[in-house]
This record gives C-alpha cells, structure tokens and sequence, in this order.
C-alpha cells in the first residue's frame, strides 16, 4: 500500500478495522472526522470499489472504448473520400471530352476553310 497517500490509507485502515471487528463504527468515524452515516456510505463505496477491482477480468489489454461519433466521422469520411475521387474521375472524362470536341472542331474549321474549285479558288482553263 505504499502507492497510497498516506491520508487515504490511514481512512482505508479504519474502514478495514470497523469491517472487521477492530473497531466500534462510531470511534473510526469520529477519527475520520465524519458522521457515522458518512462513514457506512464511504465504507460501501470502499467494498464496491475493491470487489470491483477483484472481479477477473479477460487477459491482455482492454479493448478500446467504442466512440460514435468518431466511428460516424470515420465512415463519413471514407465515404466522402470515394464521392471525392468518383468525381474526379467524371471530372477528368468532361475534361477529355471537351478537349477532343475542340480539336475536333478545329479539325473541322481547317478542312471547311481550304480553297478548293467553287470556293474562291482559281479555275484553271484547260482549253
């Protein structure tokens, strides 16, 4: 018990003392400095407490404690995360569709504007 304050283990001995016999409730109460009702209910809470911590218990490290909101955050995340990227990606297709109709329009421009016979071009006289 020498990881306890001193204070407190000195109110653990009169509690421990009382619950055995060692003691009469009121004189431990008094050494306390609480009324006896005072001193049932910290005595309850102490038993509590030490079966508590007797209980077994699973071997190894405790889970970790489930959190919701920080579930719900980290599912709505990954789901935002492949929204984000599908968009990306209908993004990049408009892109290239738009890129491809430009140049096809310019492809178009060049063939419409060659000179060619009927179109402003000189005819030649073959005869």
């Amino acid at each position: 018990m020498k990881e306890i304050e001193e204070g407190l283990r000195e109110k653990i001995l009169l509690i421990m003392q009382a619950q055995t016999g060692g003691m009469k409730v009121a004189a431990a109460a008094r050494q306390m400095g609480v009324s006896r009702k005072t001193f049932y209910q910290l005595s309850r809470r102490g038993i509590a407490a030490m079966a508590a911590a007797l209980r077994p218990r699973s071997a190894g490290r405790p889970g970790k404690a489930r959190q919701p909101e920080v579930e719900y955050l980290l599912e709505e995340n990954g789901r935002l995360q492949k929204e984000n990227l599908e968009l990306r990606r209908i993004v990049r297709i408009r892109e290239l569709l738009h890129q491809a109709q430009v140049e096809d329009d310019k492809g178009t421009k060049k063939k419409a504007g060659k000179a060619g016979p009927g179109r402003g071009g000189r005819r030649q006289d073959t005869g």
